[in-house]
């Protein structure tokens, strides 16, 4: 069977040159489009293990095209091809089998958003159907972290305080800080936090409503919430950070969309694939242009907000150096496109935790002075 070997010659080595081209079409152009910087780890290890998946895919076609091929040419021309293609058949369908069976078992199993945390990891938080996860209020969890102690306290509306029992006074003048885990200290003593730096420096009362692992959403929803406690808002600082904006993207949390409407958290159809895209942090160009649309959006609704109350709105964008380019798009495509003001604090790369990428307590001191600085530039001291 000459002209059934060719073919099978033919179809295999078509299959080889396929797995090649798709490893040389996802070059440096293609992963900027579609991988996102990550707080996880640094662009350069995303980019080679990237890198190294496509030298895998690469290597595969051409195992294809040197081994595979003038063995499956020989079989079929031998007259064993229905033999072979039983056999392809029902390796495939024993792959498929095993993926069914794991997405079976991931489906009896509830489902959490890509940042959420549950058990007894200290600063503890609790389920919240508006926002997906707030802190305990009226807690005081502790921690060693690089050999230190850090109290994390929280008041009855899950603020982060001095101590336990301080209360805020809501008819005094205040800085409100929303945000994520940079904003709240995550990691370092109150006395080292941005908006216990902040208060020091410019004498005026500071709230710090950030909770860990939030997006730019979740910060504003959490925002519209509580600012109406506060009788006297002077500002309100919101942190804009390129590597989270990932996190923006996120829809297994309570999320909202580019019109603001809110809209519950929903588990991904198919868990292993989001389990994949998780590891190495894929996008949709589809899904960035909707992150980027609902992030201005909330931003804009943001200063809006503020200055309904009367209060001033800065944008701080805390930025390692040397920006990677990566970063820096991000920053341009949401905020410069936009025309939002900000604030980009250049941070020296060593002023990080040991043990994470979080900014030290150098790095939140020199956000807290660029922060002040600002304040006293838009509203006084």
């Amino acid at each position: 069977m000459p002209g059934a070997g060719r073919a099978a010659n033919l179809a295999v080595g078509l299959a080889g040159l396929v797995l090649i081209a798709l490893a040389l079409a996802a070059g440096p152009g293609w992963v900027d489009r579609h991988f996102l910087p990550t707080f996880a780890w640094s662009r350069s290890f995303q980019i080679g293990l990237i890198q190294a998946l496509r030298a895998i895919l690469a290597a595969f076609g051409l195992t294809v095209i040197l081994f595979a091929r003038p063995r499956v040419a020989r079989a079929v021309a031998g007259g064993r091809g229905r033999a072979l293609l039983i056999s392809a058949v029902s390796a495939s369908l024993a792959v498929i089998a095993a993926f069914a069976a794991a997405e079976a078992v991931l489906h009896t199993r509830a489902w959490h958003a890509n940042q959420e945390r549950w058990g007894d990891r200290e600063p503890l938080r609790q389920r919240d159907a508006l926002l997906g996860w707030t802190f305990v209020p009226n807690h005081l969890g502790r921690r060693m972290v690089e050999g230190r102690r850090i109290d994390y306290v929280t008041d009855a509306f899950g603020y982060r305080v001095r101590a336990p029992r301080a209360e805020l006074d809501f008819d005094r003048p205040t800085v409100v800080f929303a945000g994520e885990s940079i904003m709240f200290g995550y990691r370092l003593p109150w006395r080292e936090t941005i908006p216990a730096r902040v208060e020091a420096r410019t004498g005026i009362q500071t709230a710090n409503l950030a909770v860990n692992a939030f997006a730019t959403d979740q910060a504003f929803l959490r925002l519209r919430r509580e600012l109406p406690r506060f009788r006297r808002p002077v500002a309100v600082v919101i942190p804009f950070v390129p590597m989270l904006f990932d996190r923006n993207l996120d829809e297994d949390r309570p999320h909202l969309d580019g019109s603001l409407d809110w809209h519950p958290g929903r588990p991904p159809p198919l868990r292993l694939v989001e389990l994949a895209r998780r590891v190495l942090r894929y996008r949709s160009e589809e899904s960035i242009a909707r992150g980027v649309a609902t992030t201005q959006a909330v931003l804009r609704a943001t200063i809006a907000l503020a200055r309904s109350r009367g209060a001033a709105t800065l944008i701080v964008v805390p930025q390692f150096q040397p920006e990677d380019p990566s970063e820096r798009a991000i920053r341009r495509r949401v905020l410069d496109a936009a025309h939002l003001p900000y604030l980009l604090v250049p941070l020296d790369p060593g002023w990080r935790l040991a043990v994470d990428r979080h900014p030290d307590a150098r790095g939140a001191e020199a956000i807290a002075a660029a922060i002040a600085r600002a304040l006293a530039a838009r509203v006084g001291s």
